[in-house]
């Protein structure tokens, strides 16, 4: 195995570098992703009551599914 050349495996990649976009959506995508589920958490709030506590779960959800869904559908929608 080390006989072998290693020229190859740092081969500049033929894609370029990550782009400001796509560091923009990663970004983006991260900070809705953990943000929805720390809004999910002030959901289990008793003090709240249940209309608020439902409010805040469900923002939550939405931003979190947004977050994950963000990379996976916008990205290759611009060809990024």
């Amino acid at each position: 195995m080390s006989s072998q050349s290693n020229g190859a495996l740092f081969e500049e990649s033929s894609r370029g570098g990550v782009g400001a976009i796509t560091a923009i959506v990663f970004i983006l995508s991260m900070v809705l992703s953990i943000g929805g589920f720390v809004l999910m958490s002030y959901g289990f709030n008793p003090t709240l009551g249940a209309a608020g506590e439902q409010f805040f779960f469900i923002g939550g959800l939405a931003a979190t599914i947004i977050g994950f869904a963000l990379p996976f559908t916008l990205l290759p929608a611009i060809g990024k």
